[in-house]
Formats: C-alpha cells, structure tokens, sequence
C-alpha cells in the first residue's frame, strides 16, 4: 500500500498540513539545537519542540 492508496479523509498528515508526510521539507531550516534532528517546514522536529526557527 502506498500514500496514494489512503484517502485524504483518513490521511491525518494530510488533514493536518494539507500534504503528505513524504513530501514535507526538511532541507531550508536546518538542525534542531535540542535533539540535533532536522527541523521541519513547520518549524517542528523529532523532540516534537517548537524551536522557534524562522
């Protein structure tokens, strides 16, 4: 099953931030000063803090 098969409805990722997990950014905002991890376009990372990166 691929993230094509799930419909949007059911998709919580998509529901959330109106795309797929796959296709978030992580590479303009650099790494997380907490846990290291690479901060997504949401401004958010594996330590699941708001770092705040802008």
């Amino acid at each position: 099953m691929s993230i094509k098969d799930i419909p949007d409805e059911i998709n919580d990722h998509f529901v959330l931030h109106g795309k797929n997990a796959v296709d978030v950014d992580y590479d303009s905002i650099g790494i997380c000063p907490s846990c290291n991890s690479r901060i997504d376009e949401f401004y958010f990372c594996a330590c699941g803090g708001n770092m705040g990166a802008d």
